[in-house]
């Protein structure tokens, strides 16, 4: 039944079977709060703020730390605030209006994890949104990642110097041995392109 194929399409995301939606947003939070820890630790140590790649004007180091505690903040606000509207259950719609059985759609949206049953068939049969507005702050999250990502491969360089990458995060280069490439940060940036497609792709499921 289509209400049955619509409910399969929104537990996967968004239903009690998806322990991986809150594991994202503790990720963002623990992220957030180690970004913090950090803009605490830097006191009143000073850097340069860039524009076109070109030194502008001194900023505090936390207040370059504490931009990407706002991008991140707003990435965990999207992610809760698509689930108020995609956590609602459409078992009950039928093929396209309601069931033909008498059902308490309340205790069945409780039972799988719903917040509650959705409110029209027609809709709840044919609806996509929940997964494209999912993708979409997916999209979000992995563009300010990819942002941080290709900063911190900048302020690596010796043409910076901000940043001293660890060994264990780099790798070497046999032709040139005195190298540190950043290839986790290069990963990080690079995966932001698979995010961005996804909303297509939604959009023809």
């Amino acid at each position: 039944m289509p209400d049955a194929a619509a409910t399969n399409r929104s537990r996967p995301t968004f239903g009690s079977c998806a322990p991986q939606h809150r594991h994202l947003q503790n990720l963002i939070a623990d992220w957030v709060e180690a970004i913090l820890i950090r803009a605490e630790a830097a006191g009143s140590n000073a850097m340069p703020a860039y524009t076109h790649l070109q030194p502008a004007e001194p900023v505090l180091v936390a207040h370059w730390l504490l931009a990407y505690v706002e991008m991140f903040l707003r990435d965990a606000a999207r992610f809760a605030d698509c689930r108020k509207r995609a956590n609602l259950c459409p078992l009950g719609s039928g093929a396209v209006s309601g069931a033909t059985l008498t059902i308490n759609r309340q205790a069945i949206a409780a039972e799988l994890g719903f917040d509650a049953p959705t409110a029209n068939s027609m809709d709840a049969t044919s609806d996509r949104d929940f997964a494209i507005e999912f993708v979409d702050a997916l999209s979000m999250l992995a563009l300010h990642l990819s942002r941080w990502a290709e900063e911190m491969i900048l302020f690596s360089t010796s043409a910076y110097g901000f940043v001293e990458l660890p060994e264990a995060y780099s790798t070497g280069s046999s032709a040139m041995p005195q190298k540190k490439i950043p290839t986790c940060w290069n990963w990080c940036a690079a995966r932001r392109r698979a995010c961005w497609d996804a909303p297509l792709r939604c959009e023809r499921w």
